[in-house]
């Protein structure tokens, strides 16, 4: 799905489980939060570490 949305970017959280990132304190959920907020994308695709719990 990212490589057919054009501009789109993928954040990935590496070491998770499941498929919810949101919303934890992490840099998933703050590129989420501006996306959301400001309509502003990463500049790059992003991967974020799992939160240790």
């Amino acid at each position: 799905m990212h490589r057919a949305l054009r501009g789109s970017r993928l954040v990935t959280v590496a070491g998770g489980e499941g498929h919810g990132a949101y919303p934890f304190k992490s840099c998933a959920d703050r590129s989420a939060t501006v996306y959301l907020t400001t309509g502003s994308l990463p500049a790059k695709d992003l991967t974020c570490q799992a939160a240790a719990g």
